[in-house]
């Protein structure tokens, strides 16, 4: 039986992660009892709720959300568990290499930890896990499509220079993930669609897993 997990944070009028972050904003434009039919203003950060980094992010000639292909947003995933981090604590090599066997130069690799019951709290922007820069110089090698992370960023302590290394490289990293810890399969289809808005470096994204 098929099975379709939700892996995306709702975003709420008023919202943001990071301080210096835009604010999500809602305005209800139209209404139905004024104008006969609803009709609301969004106004979204690139990078509010489950969203997708593409490597323009941090790298000045790579690939803007509306330049993705398609089939690299549509894939097998498979899930590595570091639930049970602490706040701050690092995700390390020695934890990722017991995976390597399953870790396939294209696919898809989305890491639990369980972050995303924090959200929309600030610990959920401000003590979160992180990446470790030898771990992802190792996905790097390894060759992989997307990495994804339920934390709202890959790494605060060297923050630019794992995302540089990590989009820099051309790999997709989805951030804010949520409700891995539904996901049974040893390997599954990753969803994780932005709307194809022109030269962005980031958008939301509808994330899901599908289990057959």
């Amino acid at each position: 039986m098929r099975r379709i997990i939700d892996l995306t944070h709702t975003i709420e009028h008023g919202d943001k992660v990071y301080d210096a972050n835009p604010t999500c904003f809602f305005n209800q434009y139209q209404t139905i009892a004024r104008d006969g039919y609803n009709l609301t203003q969004a106004i979204l950060n690139s990078h509010a709720g489950t969203h997708i980094d593409a490597p323009y992010h941090f790298v000045e000639d790579g690939l803007r959300v509306d330049e993705i292909p398609l089939e690299r947003l549509v894939g097998e995933a498979i899930l590595i568990d570091c639930s049970g981090k602490k706040p701050k604590e690092m995700i390390t090599l020695d934890e990722i290499r017991r995976h390597d066997g399953r870790i396939a130069r294209g696919c898809n690799v989305l890491i639990r930890t369980d972050w995303y019951k924090t959200y929309p709290g600030r610990e959920f922007a401000y003590d979160m896990p992180n990446v470790d820069t030898a771990v992802v110089q190792y996905l790097v090698d390894k060759g992989i499509n997307l990495l994804g992370l339920e934390t709202p960023s890959l790494n605060w302590v060297d923050n630019p220079g794992a995302h540089r290394l990590l989009l820099g490289a051309n790999i997709l990293l989805v951030e804010g993930l949520a409700n891995l810890d539904q996901i049974r399969a040893d390997r599954f289809t990753f969803i994780c669609l932005p709307l194809k808005l022109k030269g962005l470096d980031g958008f939301p994204v509808r994330a899901l897993a599908i289990e057959e």
